[in-house]
């Protein structure tokens, strides 16, 4: 079992205190490189907040594309990363072109796959274009 703080805590933690303390004190010419370390730590703070949840549903969307797809032990990213290679091969062919609802398939797992990353690396977007 885990105890607090837990990697969460402590990357909130250092990206506070980074951009609290330490960002403002930086000489212009480390300051987009300091920006880039501070919205690094951002991202990664809301990935471990999602944890696998949003892997977890691109996998269970893929499979509804893919039902023959066969369930393995292999780690939830390698599994996403082999179904997306074939999505990206069958986009390419047209497979889902002449299959209305199958295309509408890809479709809104394609948006709502982007949704989440947008949601994990850039959430003000999503607020300022009012899809929040």
């Amino acid at each position: 079992m885990r105890t607090r703080p837990n990697s969460t805590d402590l990357i909130t933690v250092a990206r506070q205190t980074f951009a609290d303390t330490l960002l403002p004190e930086m000489a212009d010419k480390y300051r987009y490189t300091a920006l880039m370390v501070a919205n690094a730590l951002a991202n990664a703070e809301r990935e471990l907040a999602c944890g696998d949840a949003p892997l977890r549903a691109e996998l269970e969307r893929l499979r509804v594309l893919y039902p023959s797809a066969p369930a393995t032990e292999e780690p939830l990213a390698t599994q996403l990363d082999r179904i997306n290679r074939r999505l990206a091969v069958d986009i390419r062919k047209g497979t889902f072109l002449s299959d209305r609802p199958r295309r509408e398939q890809v479709r809104n797992h394609l948006v709502q796959t982007t949704m989440e990353r947008v949601r994990e690396t850039n959430p003000k977007y999503l607020k300022k274009e009012g899809l929040e």
